[in-house]
């Protein structure tokens, strides 16, 4: 799947696909398209933290790509929504991706594409099974030892961060207390 992301990333940036929108920005717009309405949620499926969702958020406003509702469930909350050009540009970069992808596949067999068909239904069905299993376990695994999620700070991974940049502790590891080398706490 990398090399499938590879290429839409590239594509997508050779084309313009997106207009004025950057990478992270049609990556939120899919993302509230794909139902995670919540800053919070958006900012765990970015692996970014809520400052770095708020200034897309704000930008993706501004621009007229979504808006902020009150959450019906909780009037405290808000959540995500596209609006009409959100959705549409959104659509846009996705049937450009899946028509240079049609015409790659247009010179292959019924069989191969039977077989093709096949494989990324159990592909599909293999991801949602991991997906639902660790969503689960990221939406609960906070609270099951006493710390809300909201506490937590997340840093991306060594990999991704300039050299400079720490990786950041959550609340609950600045709360352990560790013995000093006296044996006192």
């Amino acid at each position: 799947m990398p090399r499938l992301n590879r290429w839409a990333v590239a594509s997508v940036q050779a084309n313009r696909l997106g207009g004025e929108l950057s990478l992270r920005q049609l990556t939120v717009l899919y993302a509230i398209r794909e139902g995670i309405s919540s800053p919070r949620h958006l900012a765990r499926r970015l692996r970014v933290t809520p400052a770095v969702i708020t200034g897309l958020l704000d930008r993706l406003e501004r621009h007229g790509y979504v808006r902020r509702e009150a959450d019906p469930d909780d009037r405290r909350r808000l959540r995500m929504v596209l609006t009409e050009a959100g959705l549409t540009v959104g659509q846009q970069v996705q049937q450009a991706l899946a028509n240079d992808l049609a015409t790659q596949f247009a010179s292959a067999s019924p069989t191969e594409l039977k077989a093709l068909d096949r494989a990324l239904d159990l592909v599909e069905r293999a991801l949602v099974a991991l997906e639902n299993r660790t969503s689960t376990s990221l939406d609960c695994g906070a609270e099951e030892d006493g710390v809300e999620d909201d506490e937590e700070t997340w840093a991306p991974p060594a990999d991704e961060r300039s050299p400079a940049e720490p990786r950041a502790r959550s609340v609950r590891t600045a709360r352990r207390k560790t013995p000093t080398k006296s044996g006192q706490k």
